[in-house]
């Protein structure tokens, strides 16, 4: 399985429980905050390694070509 596709289904669960924070009408507001700031670090983290990957299958896919133009 592709580690992207890995990825952003870590950030659809993370996303989801964002949620059930949000949505719990029990939970007062200093609780929610405290509750959400490791979930948008984790998510931002997780975007940033997506962005990195892509960065270098882009340096990799340019590698090649410089390679294949070469011969």
């Amino acid at each position: 399985m592709d580690i992207q596709l890995c990825l952003n289904e870590y950030i659809k669960e993370l996303e989801s429980e964002v949620m059930k924070i949000l949505s719990d009408p029990k939970t007062d507001k200093r609780t929610k905050n405290l509750a959400m700031k490791p979930l948008t670090s984790k998510k931002k983290i997780i975007k940033n390694t997506i962005e990195a990957l892509e960065l270098v299958d882009k340096v990799h896919k340019e590698e090649m070509e410089k390679v294949k133009g070469e011969y």
